[in-house]
């Protein structure tokens, strides 16, 4: 096939592409996109006689589903329905129970974690607490402090009172003499 074809359609073969119009004919759907239409005789009926309705009598009565099957099947489908719904129900049980164990284990987390916000809130109001009790003592120790240099400063301000008192008797008994 390749020999016939001129250049251009060789190069064209080559790079993939064989032409805009040549498409396989074997791609196409065998199927035509309308339905077959059948054609009916218009005298088909009439041309039945009494012995074809005879033999095509108990044929019809074969093809008729008997009622007790019909029966039989329906029972079957409502044994079906029943046993499907049982399953459902028992699935629903199974959530439902997965559902409490899984609400009691949230409770039970939840429980654990307020007495861990609790345990938290007093450590940190300890915590509060030793700051409050460190800035009072701090506090009372500058006042110890404070108190402390005024004693000092009195017994100095005593002890220099003591010496001049004792320097003005010394005074007054050497201008006695």
């Amino acid at each position: 096939m390749a020999t016939n074809l001129s250049g251009k359609k060789r190069s064209k073969e080559i790079k993939g592409i064989v032409g805009p119009s040549q498409e396989a004919s074997w791609l196409k759907s065998t199927y035509s996109e309308k339905k077959p239409v059948l054609e009916r005789p218009a005298n088909i009926l009439t041309s039945f006689d009494q012995d074809d309705k005879r033999t095509l009598a108990p044929e019809l009565q074969m093809s008729i589903i008997p009622k007790d099957f019909c029966f039989h099947e329906l029972e079957s489908v409502v044994k079906i329905k029943q046993a499907e719904a049982k399953m459902f129900q028992s699935r629903a049980d199974d959530a439902r129970r997965e559902a409490e164990g899984l609400k009691r284990i949230a409770l039970a987390k939840s429980g654990k974690i307020d007495e861990e916000y609790t345990q938290r809130i007093a450590k940190l109001r300890l915590g509060e607490t030793e700051e409050m009790h460190r800035q009072k003592l701090e506090e009372i120790q500058a006042l110890e402090r404070a108190h402390l240099e005024y004693f000092n400063m009195k017994r100095r301000m005593e002890a220099d009172i003591k010496d001049l008192l004792s320097n003005m008797e010394a005074t007054k008994r050497s201008l006695a003499l």
